[in-house]
């Protein structure tokens, strides 16, 4: 992280910020590591995988340029999200019902931090950092609450 930062060639300002966004970015992804850790040593790993699979596929359908514009484009996210968890919840052993659940809150949270991450202050690669960081953090602490309390 530091050698990638040392290669920036924006201002002393633009410099600072990306670095502690990137910084604080991979505090994040540590903090959710840990969560996910967490519930997978205490509800097993089948509502860590029902919940970074939500988590992408929200992410990804949210990145697609849509006809219909945001709107559709969240449904449709929120959709996937659902969708992954009605498929990888019986393939987990994790029930059907309890996986979409999972699995929509996951993708919300996934949505939600992607919102927070297109914020375009300070610079493009702040955004970017944080885009990646982002959704898997605030996922991370419903998918340890919720996978501990449906399991």
């Amino acid at each position: 992280m530091l050698v990638l930062q040392l290669r920036h060639h924006g201002s002393a300002d633009e410099r600072l910020s990306s670095l502690t966004a990137t910084s604080a970015s991979t505090l994040l992804a540590v903090l959710a590591a840990c969560f996910l850790a967490t519930a997978t040593s205490h509800a097993g790993t089948d509502p860590v995988v029902v919940g970074v699979i939500a988590v992408a596929a929200a992410t990804v359908i949210r990145a697609l340029p849509l006809p219909g514009g945001e709107p559709v484009s969240l449904v449709l996210a929120l959709a996937a999200a659902t969708a992954t968890g009605l498929a990888t919840g019986p393939a987990t052993g994790f029930g059907g019902a309890h996986a979409a659940l999972l699995a929509l809150v996951s993708g919300a949270c996934a949505l939600i931090g992607l919102r927070v991450a297109s914020y375009d202050f300070p610079s493009r690669f702040v955004h970017f950092t944080a885009g990646v960081a982002l959704p898997l953090t605030a996922a991370a602490p419903l998918v340890y609450i919720l996978g501990r309390a449906l399991s």
